[in-house]
């Protein structure tokens, strides 16, 4: 049933991602509108989703174990991806300015625009958005202090330029849900049902967005970069199989207390394809931002045929 569930939400997140894209060829979606809908879904919709589900939640032993254990296998995640991305980058002899976007973009995956509306798709009425959105916190502080940090070079990082992003208005939602729910204090429905419906904007905006801008990439020149099928591969299969296998192991043998539902939950999180944003930030730091468009594209485009895959493993193994 759950295998059905997501093979429709792929189709209908495709066609959302389609019409953005077709919004985009007629100019209805330009770059101003794809800024301000990127706007809209990091500042407002998307801190209104995680704040108003995750101070929702009842508290529980199993959440708070799960949520103990997926914070570990998160950070063990981006291990894995970290290492995976430094033998890539090895094995192609990558010059720097493509190899830092190659490392990075497989770390870092489209948690916000795709991961999010996937697994509120996936879960709507349980606590699954809290173990995504641990996934997140841990994504989210590598990305504003070891992506900087490769960005800029190991001499021009302060620690306030490191850190002075890591607070943005997902992180504070998350914190601030996460201490209501520890003290289990609910919001009054006249404040968390207006919300809860703006939060519920953030899958077809950020879907819109991901098409207007695969849009204006181009698949010719993709299509014959040898990195990016390996990318891909590391990124889409292999290191969300690797973490499977470690996670089942560790539950099985060790006695690791984690739900099937937790479980599931990190390995589509860590499945993800190519983060946009380091599109944006390649860019502003200087390095291969037209490499880094063409991972997304490329990434994203194959999402629609592995995440199901993922889900099935995380669902059977």
């Amino acid at each position: 049933m759950q295998t059905q569930i997501i093979a429709e939400q792929i189709i209908i997140a495709g066609i959302i991602v389609l019409t953005g894209a077709v919004g985009s060829w007629l100019n209805v979606i330009n770059d101003d509108v794809r800024l301000s809908i990127s706007k809209l879904v990091f500042k407002i919709t998307l801190p209104l989703l995680i704040l108003t589900t995750v101070s929702s939640m009842e508290m529980s032993h199993e959440v708070l174990v799960n949520g103990g254990w997926a914070t570990f296998f998160s950070v063990l995640s981006m291990g894995l991806m970290y290492v995976a991305g430094k033998i890539s980058v090895r094995i192609f002899r990558l010059p720097q300015r493509t190899a830092v976007v190659h490392e990075l973009h497989t770390m870092f995956g489209n948690i916000v625009f795709l991961g999010f509306p996937l697994v509120a798709a996936l879960y709507p009425d349980e606590e699954a958005l809290l173990y995504a959105a641990i996934f997140y916190m841990v994504s989210s502080f590598m990305q504003w202090t070891y992506g900087i940090f490769r960005l800029k070079g190991q001499s021009n990082v302060s620690l306030k330029e490191r850190f002075k992003n890591l607070l943005n208005p997902n992180t504070v939602a998350f914190l601030v849900g996460l201490v209501l729910f520890l003290i289990q204090i609910k919001l009054p429905d006249l404040l968390h049902i207006p919300l809860s419906r703006i939060g519920k904007a953030t899958s077809p905006l950020a879907l819109l967005y991901i098409g207007s801008t695969l849009a204006g990439i181009s698949l010719k020149g993709t299509m014959k970069r040898a990195d990016i099928y390996l990318l891909s591969l590391n990124k889409l299969v292999l290191i969300p199989v690797v973490l499977l296998l470690i996670i089942n192991f560790a539950v099985r043998h060790l006695g690791v207390e984690l739900g099937q539902m937790a479980k599931t939950i990190i390995v589509l999180e860590a499945a993800m394809p190519c983060m946009s944003m380091i599109v944006i930030m390649a860019k502003a730091f200087g390095a291969a931002d037209d490499r880094a468009a063409e991972n997304v594209l490329l990434t994203t485009l194959l999402s629609l045929l592995t995440l199901p895959l993922v889900y099935f493993l995380a669902s059977v193994l």
